[in-house]
């Protein structure tokens, strides 16, 4: 990294120079840098919506950037050791569905995890790619998911040797890094493309005992969400090609595909600033965070009935490093589900990440202080000292085995049907039905509909778990092609 050229925020520079310039607008947007904006909005925003333009060539093209944004890009792309960085207004999602429109093709094979963001399938439904799924490992004792091992890779590419990409989700969203060096070497010795999806990686670099980056274990392209633990705008996240690969203006032109034509230059800008605050002050700034997720761990475990598991989670077999930041807090000891948990906690002005089974998920990031911590750890212990409940030990039963029929492309573009879940044996699934835990999907997108899945999603259900993805909330009814349309593919 060139820490003389990391001070410079370039892009931020050249929008308050054009804002100081006073220009006449007549061009979008409809408001004319505020004039015409919501008394609302004004509120809201104030003087920052002289800031709110987009496809300023003056400023620079997202997509054929020449000037101060290609420099940001250049600046970002040398602070996380990448060859090129790709700026986002579209989430990781866009970088994720980039990745897979650059390197596969209709009817080429992608091996991915089971428990995939939603986006890897948006991604497999615009390109036609067919998903090859990897088996997923699962923590009985902690409810939640491990990732993929060597031997999951191994199994999936012996049995598909023909496979283009392999797509990671590295680290999960509890933390877990799986064993990605070994795992992207492997692929790469196979001919494989090695996708990561590290939504959830943008502060790795800068503390040395959180797991290793995605593109220094061997990755070509890395998806980042810099917006979820890095300090830029919600929906700003940016996608990293590593030196020399091949593929990265098939990736360049992916990325005008899936983002906005009219970007919005205060994202951009937050990129630009988020990455200088990171190259200037990172390590500082996610050590303490990491300092403070250590001590909340400590003192939630400290109380009677609360579980938070740390660093003995690298006891299992195939996971490599623990991001220490991320904080599942169990309930189950107290009788409470993750559901209910949240609950409570918002009751006393807490809004947590994420609910699964029996726990709740904490991120702790570079905005937060011991006052914020207090707050969270003074909550806990309320829930923990009042009306309990017998502990729960419901066991994760054992997720089907995916039978793939079509494409999710020709699943989403057939006719669908909804039937009575009862019926559907023999169907092929028009959509996709994930329960929390394991947060892995039953059934997804042109798979066939088994015996094995009707069980597992009436045990589920017996339990009280939510269905995600299913258009009826109840599951009386399920989306699945009808007959006709089955017949004719």
């Amino acid at each position: 990294m060139d820490k003389n050229r990391q001070n410079r925020v370039p892009f931020v520079a050249a929008l308050e120079e054009y804002v100081h310039r006073q220009m006449m607008p007549f061009h979008t947007p409809g408001h004319k840098i505020g004039k015409g904006a919501s008394c609302y909005q004004k509120y809201l925003f104030g003087g920052a919506l002289a800031r709110d333009l987009g496809l300023m060539y003056a400023l620079d093209d997202l997509f054929q950037p020449e000037g101060p944004l290609r420099e940001a890009m250049q600046l970002a792309a040398d602070l996380y050791g990448a060859g090129r960085t790709f700026f986002s207004i579209n989430g990781t999602t866009a970088c994720v569905q980039a990745m897979i429109l650059a390197i596969c093709r209709c009817g080429d094979e992608i091996i991915i995890p089971r428990e995939s963001h939603s986006c890897v399938m948006s991604g497999l439904i615009m390109s036609g790619a067919v998903p090859v799924y990897m088996e997923s490992r699962f923590a009985q004792k902690e409810q939640v998911s491990l990732g993929p091992d060597m031997d999951s890779l191994q199994k999936a590419l012996d049995k598909h040797p023909k496979a283009k990409a392999v797509l990671f989700t590295y680290p999960t969203y509890d933390g877990i890094a799986c064993n990605l060096r070994d795992m992207a070497a492997y692929a790469h010795n196979k001919g494989l493309v090695v996708l990561v999806d590290e939504a959830h990686g943008a502060h790795l670099p800068f503390h040395e005992e959180l797991p290793d980056t995605a593109l220094s274990c061997g990755a070509d392209c890395v998806a980042q969400s810099t917006h979820k633990l890095a300090g830029s705008l919600t929906q700003t996240s940016m996608l990293h090609c590593r030196k020399g690969f091949s593929g990265t203006e098939k990736v360049a032109a992916a990325m005008a595909l899936v983002q906005s034509t009219s970007p919005n230059y205060w994202f951009l800008a937050s990129l630009d600033s988020a990455r200088c605050q990171l190259a200037l002050q990172g390590t500082e700034l996610v050590g303490g965070a990491v300092e403070l997720a250590r001590g909340l761990r400590n003192q939630l475990n400290n109380i009677e009935g609360i579980v938070s598991f740390g660093k003995e989670i690298l006891s299992y077999p195939g996971v490599s490093g623990f991001d220490e930041t991320k904080i599942t807090i169990d309930f189950s000891q107290i009788g409470f589900s993750g559901r209910q948990a949240e609950l409570l906690l918002r009751q006393q002005g807490i809004e947590v990440e994420m609910t699964a089974g029996n726990h709740v998920l904490a991120l702790i990031t570079i905005g937060d202080d011991k006052q914020s911590i207090a707050s969270l750890l003074r909550a806990c212990q309320k829930i923990a000292c009042g009306k309990r409940r017998n502990s729960i030990d419901i066991k994760e039963p054992s997720l089907p085995h995916p039978e793939i029929v079509i494409s999710p492309q020709k699943a989403w573009n057939g006719k669908v049907e909804a039937v009575p879940l009862t019926n559907s044996e023999g169907c092929i699934a028009a959509e996709t039905i994930t329960f929390y835990p394991p947060g892995i999907p039953v059934i997804s997108l042109g798979e066939r509909v088994t015996k094995e899945c009707l069980a597992y999603i009436k045990d589920k259900l017996t339990y009280g778990y939510i269905p995600h993805g299913s258009s009826d909330k109840t599951l009386q009814t399920l989306c699945v092609l009808n007959y006709s349309d089955k017949e004719g593919r």
